[in-house]
């Protein structure tokens, strides 16, 4: 979330920004005095299709490297990373079907719907003790169905996450993610150690900003 956060908010919407300044400013006569723009050894006098086409090419040479998208270690780290997080997702999913809870989900859903439901049509009819008495009887009974469920589910599930497999499939991801991640902020903290990747930086400000990882990781 936060490697997106940084690519859209922080290196592709800016950089968007500078290219239209840069390419308005052309034809409004040039730069004016207060001008800081990125591009702006192109600013000046722009008045093709080529010239602006220029400055685009400079627009997406300067996200490409600011995205890690033209840095081969970053590349492979991250995709390392992000095929980690999909395959923790797919396992994940086939947990989900194996126990259930989805299935249980929505059961306990519909029950609540039909349970308000019922609470409205209730409050607004008038019956005889008898007919209360069994409703009252055959709540309960709704009630008592729903906690046996809800206890089958909660047993099941906790059988599920201890048994072996479960905890080796969680240790095995751990170990794969933390070794990843470990990589992939030495390479960051590494390249920005330079005055000219500020923008590695800030990156790792963001994925690092409680230097939790660094101090988890040993970094």
């Amino acid at each position: 979330q936060n490697l997106v956060y940084y690519m859209m908010f922080e290196v592709i919407e800016p950089n968007w920004q500078e290219m239209e300044r840069a390419i308005l400013l052309s034809y409004q006569g040039g730069t004016t005095r207060n001008d800081t723009s990125k591009f702006q050894h192109h600013s000046q006098q722009q008045h093709t299709v080529d010239d602006v086409l220029t400055v685009h090419s400079e627009f997406l040479q300067r996200s490409l490297k600011e995205c890690l998208l033209t840095n081969r270690d970053h590349i492979r780290i991250l995709t390392k990373l992000m095929t980690t997080c999909l395959l923790f997702s797919d396992q994940m999913k086939r947990f989900i079907e194996t126990t259930q809870i989805d299935d249980e989900r929505n059961k306990l859903a519909t029950e609540e719907r039909q349970k308000r439901q019922r609470k409205v049509v209730d409050t607004g009819q008038m019956g005889s003790n008898r007919e209360k008495r069994k409703i009252r009887e055959m709540r309960a009974s709704a009630q008592a169905a729903r906690r046996a469920r809800i206890k089958e589910q909660t047993e099941r599930i906790s059988r599920e996450m201890n048994s072996e497999s479960y905890k080796h499939m969680i240790r095995r991801f751990d170990e794969v993610f933390g070794s990843n991640l470990a990589e992939f902020m030495s390479q960051l903290m590494s390249d920005s150690d330079g005055r000219h990747h500020t923008h590695l930086s800030n990156l790792c400000t963001r994925l690092d900003y409680n230097e939790y990882v660094t101090r988890s990781m040993g970094l």
